[in-house]
């Protein structure tokens, strides 16, 4: 089973998802790659990307137990 952070709701059910490398840098600093192919960053370290990651994968966790239409816990 697909977890709920590697699925979209508009994701077809038969697709095989494949993780890649998340972190890269350059001469801007470091970076963390999302869906759709967006960059977040630049960051002055490795650990500022992966800090800044780890919250942004906690506030996608909490957006998908909100109910955005009703503005209720789902869970």
């Amino acid at each position: 089973m697909i977890g709920r952070l590697n699925y979209r709701r508009s994701d077809p059910l038969n697709v095989t998802f494949h993780q890649t490398e998340r972190m890269f840098n350059n001469e801007l600093g470091f970076f963390y790659k999302v869906r759709g192919g967006k960059a977040n960053g630049p960051f002055r370290s490795l650990e500022h990307a992966e800090s800044d990651l780890t919250i942004f994968i906690k506030i996608l966790r909490i957006e998908q137990e909100l109910d955005t239409e009703n503005l209720q816990l789902l869970s």
